[in-house]
């Protein structure tokens, strides 16, 4: 995608800020087999210049996309869109020497993600907008995964405990708010992944009652857990990957053939979201202008950045 072209979109964000906010979890806690198209949606495919893959995690209320690229010979870089320019994130940390990968980013211009340390391990970090790095690893856990951060600064993920041949024993979501870990696990789930919060301290994420076993997504409201599956014949394990201030949630789901699509869920309304022409479609973030993004593999399997932009709420 050109930059100017990201521009344009970016601009648009704006005049979508007039939307009516409306809450929507209530809907989650009566979900039947209902889905129907509430938006068409205008795709657009993001790549970093001299990439061999681009993807794209999470986009804040600014406009500004966050994800990770990889060009040969160097290792995978985190990375911001901001106003149509491609810029890496924190060039003098070791962000830039080693694997690293943005997930989600506040309106403040905080980002969180996860990189690869010398040691092996996946650690995750926060990245101010001032530059400042701060590693996140939760006590005791073999691997931590940050994935999203609201306005105030509290950010959320996961943590793991693998065995010797590096197979998960535990999986477990965290919350970190002011410097202070605090478990989050779906009641009597075996697994929890955390994906995503939003600015009124709703989290999305997955669940499974047993390791191997698919997962399904999950919502909060006021610290109370609901559960929900796609409602599309032969989908399967739900994840759900970013949540916008008026509790739309975008994520992926498996259809029946072992493929994952996209979707947008609005209570007990769920669309599917599928780049044109896609053999497989994931949406990660979505802002309260509805602007969704997410990432698209073409049939050779290659993996690009997509910004979605929706008709019916951006005029």
């Amino acid at each position: 995608m050109k930059t100017s072209s990201i521009s344009k979109f970016v601009a648009r964000v704006e005049s979508c800020r007039r939307r009516q906010a409306i809450t929507v979890l209530f809907a989650f806690a009566t979900i039947a087999m209902a889905s129907s198209a509430y938006a068409q949606y205008t795709y657009t495919s993001i790549d970093y210049p001299g990439a061999v893959s681009t993807t794209i995690r999470g986009i804040n209320n600014q406009g500004d996309m966050v994800g990770g690229y990889s060009v040969p010979g160097q290792p995978r870089h985190a990375l911001l869109i901001q106003r149509g320019k491609f810029i890496p994130l924190g060039p003098a940390t070791v962000l830039a020497t080693n694997y690293s990968e943005a997930f989600k980013s506040n309106d403040r211009g905080d980002s969180v993600g996860r990189y690869i340390g010398d040691d092996g391990v996946v650690h995750g970090f926060l990245l101010s907008k001032k530059g400042k790095l701060t590693t996140l690893d939760f006590p005791s856990a073999s691997e931590t995964y940050a994935n999203g951060i609201d306005e105030s600064g509290t950010v959320v993920g996961w943590w793991d405990i693998l065995d010797v041949d590096g197979n998960p024993l535990a999986i477990h979501g965290f919350r970190w708010e002011k410097g202070n870990f605090s478990e989050v696990n779906f009641p009597g789930s075996a697994k929890t992944s955390v994906w995503a919060n939003n600015a009124r301290g709703n989290l999305v994420g997955s669940w499974g009652t047993e390791l191997s076993l698919p997962d399904h997504g999950f919502v909060t409201s006021k610290d109370q857990f609901i559960s929900f599956d796609v409602p599309f014949p032969g989908g399967s394990f739900t994840v759900a990957g970013g949540i916008n201030a008026s509790a739309e949630i975008v994520g992926q789901y498996n259809d029946a053939d072992g493929f994952p699509h996209g979707f947008l869920a609005m209570g007990a309304t769920f669309t599917p979201l599928d780049y044109p022409g896609a053999l497989i479609t994931t949406a990660w973030g979505i802002n309260s202008a509805g602007l969704i993004v997410g990432n698209w593999y073409d049939s050779n399997f290659a993996v690009h950045g997509f910004l979605a932009q929706p008709h019916k709420n951006c005029k």
